[in-house]
């Protein structure tokens, strides 16, 4: 089994950097490996559409496929890993039970690691938010610093 606790302490300083800029909700969205990020945090590999969920008071949550779901689980890093039928609905039942007011998102015009956020999947998380009232910010307000903490 793989050793997940470089990514264990990635995670745990992802959280100190979120509490630290007051951003309730850094949200890695992906599918078949499109957003780079996913090697870095949280080092698991998906096939299907896979979303990754960071608070700030510390919550880890995962969506994935059934296919995906064991791999997630089975890293130790996540507090719940749920499966889903439907994909955009059970993210955004997750993205609305945490409440976030600020989104951390994988988009950058000068970090290229931190933009793995296609248009297409911004906008069709967007739609299934269903009007639900957040700001959302780019993640290289503290990706950079997280990464120089932790060069292997």
């Amino acid at each position: 089994m793989k050793d997940y606790s470089y990514h264990k302490k990635v995670i745990d300083d992802v959280i100190a950097k979120l509490n630290e800029l007051d951003i309730d909700l850094y949200l890695i969205i992906t599918a078949e490996g499109c957003d780079p990020m996913t090697s870095f945090i949280p080092g698991v590999d998906t096939v299907g559409n896979s979303a990754f969920l960071f608070t700030k008071d510390g919550k880890k949550l995962a969506t994935a496929s059934s296919i995906d779901a064991q791999d997630v689980e089975e890293s130790g890093l996540f507090d719940e890993v749920v499966r889903y039928n439907v994909y955009d609905d059970t993210l955004a039942e997750l993205v609305k039970s945490v409440s976030p007011k600020k989104i951390a998102l994988d988009y950058s015009e000068t970090v290229p690691f931190c933009d793995g956020l296609t248009m297409g999947k911004f906008e069709k998380f967007l739609a299934s938010m269903d009007g639900a009232n957040f700001e959302t910010c780019s993640a290289d307000l503290f990706i950079p610093a997280v990464m120089a903490a932790n060069q292997r």
